[in-house]
């Protein structure tokens, strides 16, 4: 019998329908039209910006839509920016390979079913001793570290000179700390800022929280404590309430950052600055205008507040007003109100300092896996960093981004509500356990590492699980959406040939990375039997030169890569939605046509 006809019959008994034969793959087709004119240097276009101008040409401009051609849309952003999106394609990948690349990399005991049938064996034991305890505490360093203070955090210089000076403040708000980078585009040196009097990365994390007593908001002391400030905002974005302790936070935070380069690079920078504060966000979030527009009015409301003597919810509340009113085009009356927010994808900024270094060759194919382990939420995207020949601007293309809430703080509070039910049913007599765990739950700024084991935040109780885990059904969908759902799909929609997928350069990165529980992506991304091209090549994010930051160990660069590239960026294109490969004329198999005798 024929090998296709041996073929044909199995699939027939296995019930799946027999896919059709692959066609050869082409060079994607993107948006890389070369302009005329070269970019002009970018501290020389940021010079010819003169404060005074600044404060005439202060309107910002709503962006504006370019006419759709051929199924694709281009914005330009108040910045600048490019933004084209392309409508989606109808996927193409038939449904017997979807299955077989899903079923060969997925981890050992979790193969088989879909995401919804990814559910835990629940047979398990639960014992404690009568000394048991929770030994697990939350912010045990961030205690021992106290906050740095600099006097004059509430100026914007120090004093008025012709000799003005251009500053870019790259702020990366995340979910459990805040990171701040100063960049001198003319002396080429950026400044990580520390926050904190303890060594190594942590005395630059700044734990978002923050507290509202009689004398307003504070970073320490007593009060109303507010947590979870970014997952707040973005939940309830039009509430006031939730904008407040939020601005009132980022207004402290950056009379941190004013105050700290004021004190200890006074002579440098003695007279007149112009700022630049760029923040960021996640690709998913930068194609949202209203997330677009609500950070900018809580990043400019904060930095006029910050030069308020009290920060009263009454003095927010003030400046909200004001940053709404500047945000919409009214004109700059006061150097309080002198600064320009710019909101950029993370993933670019992230992929500067490597882009910037010598490491980076722009006649490469230069497209990457990135995936960072936040406290919320874990961001993966495919993408690719594009940059003309002669200009100083990138370009992104981004072929596929996915977010969902798999961060490090959201798997510990999976874990804490399996606790709490689990002790319930098995434990019901030890109430003091569940108090115990119940105190630790909600914390989303830890700094801790989490135990490689539910009982790990123990001490005195044992479990034991029969069938999977709680952390195998957890690392399941981890693994599900990085791999199937970022890297395959961009496959299975032949947004890149097989030739591109092959060997991709991954970063991981984030707080989260440093865990072995998310380390395993990297294993899982190594390869799948049977499939040549499936694979990447993990990859370190290197410190860059000029980066100044006493007592940073280069393994812990990638905690700040954010902040740095937000600092330096300035992205020429953004584009999404990539159309699929074109196709070529496939050449004739002859070997179908030959008769076995």
């Amino acid at each position: 019998m024929k090998l296709a006809g041996i073929l044909k019959e199995a699939f027939e008994k296995a019930g799946v329908p027999l896919p059709e034969k692959p066609k050869k793959m082409a060079t994607p087709v993107l948006d890389q039209r070369k302009k005329k004119d070269a970019q002009p240097d970018a501290n020389q276009e940021r010079k010819t910006r003169s404060r005074t101008a600044r404060k005439k040409g202060k309107a910002s401009q709503p962006a504006a839509s370019a006419p759709a051609q051929s199924g694709k849309k281009v914005t330009v952003t108040a910045n600048g920016t490019c933004i084209t999106r392309w409508s989606s394609s109808e996927p193409v990948a038939k449904a017997a390979t979807r299955k077989a690349v899903a079923e060969s990399f997925m981890p050992e005991g979790c193969k088989g079913g879909t995401s919804e049938s990814l559910q835990i064996d629940y047979g398990y034991s639960i014992t404690a001793t009568d000394e048991a305890c929770v030994t697990w505490h939350t912010l045990q360093q961030g205690q021992s570290a106290s906050l740095l203070e600099w006097p004059q955090g509430d100026k914007t210089q120090l004093n008025e000179s012709a000799d003005e000076k251009f500053l870019c403040l790259g702020l990366d708000f995340g979910s459990s700390t805040l990171k701040a980078v100063i960049s001198d585009g003319e002396r080429q040196t950026t400044y990580a800022v520390p926050f904190r009097d303890i060594q190594g990365i942590e005395g630059y994390l700044l734990p978002c929280r923050v507290y509202l007593g009689e004398n307003g908001y504070s970073l320490e002391g007593q009060g109303q404590v507010y947590q979870d400030l970014k997952l707040a905002l973005l939940a309830n974005a039009e509430s006031l309430q939730a904008q407040l302790p939020v601005v009132g936070f980022l207004a402290l935070a950056l009379r941190m950052v004013r105050g700290w380069l004021l004190s200890t690079h006074g002579e440098t920078y003695s007279g007149a600055i112009v700022w630049d504060l760029a923040i960021g966000l996640p690709v998913a979030s930068r194609r949202d205008e209203k997330t677009v527009r609500l950070y900018q009015l809580v990043s400019t409301a904060a930095w006029i507040a910050s030069t308020e003597r009290q920060l009263t919810p009454e003095t927010i509340g003030l400046a909200l007003k004001r940053a709404e009113a500047l945000c919409s085009g009214a004109e700059v009356e006061c150097d309080s109100e002198d600064i320009e927010v710019r909101v950029e994808p993370e993933i670019a900024a992230q992929i500067y300092g490597f882009v910037s270094s010598g490491a980076y060759d722009p006649h490469a194919s230069n497209i990457y896996l990135m995936v960072d382990v936040g406290a919320g939420t874990l961001d993966a995207s495919v993408f690719r960093v594009e940059r003309m020949r002669g200009q100083r601007k990138d370009s992104l293309v981004i072929f596929r981004t996915t977010v969902e809430p798999h961060g490090v703080m959201n798997f510990h509070k999976k874990r804490m509500d399996w606790l709490q039910s689990a002790l319930a049913q098995k434990l019901p007599d030890r109430q003091d356990l569940r108090q115990a765990v119940q105190a630790i739950s909600h914390l989303t700024d830890a700094e801790e590492a989490l135990p490689d084991r539910v009982d790990g935040y123990f001490s005195g109780v044992d479990v034991q699980f029969k069938g999977r885990s709680l952390d195998q059904f957890f690392y399941a969908l981890v693994s599900r959406q990085v791999v199937q759902d970022t890297y395959v799909h961009v496959a299975n929609e032949r947004l890149l040939d097989r030739q591109q997928m092959a060997g991709m350069p991954m970063f991981l990165c984030g707080g989260g990375s440093r865990s072995g529980f998310y380390a395993k992506l990297k294993s899982d991304l190594h390869s799948a039997r049977g499939f040549s091209w499936f694979g990447v090549t993990p990859k370190p994010l290197q410190k860059p030169r000029g980066l100044v930051a006493s007592g940073l160990h280069r393994a812990d660069y990638d905690r700040l890569s954010v902040a740095f590239g937000l600092s330096q960026l300035k992205l020429d294109k953004l584009v999404m939605e990539v159309p699929v490969l074109a196709e070529k004329a496939t050449r004739v198999d002859f070997s179908e046509r030959y008769i076995e005798k």
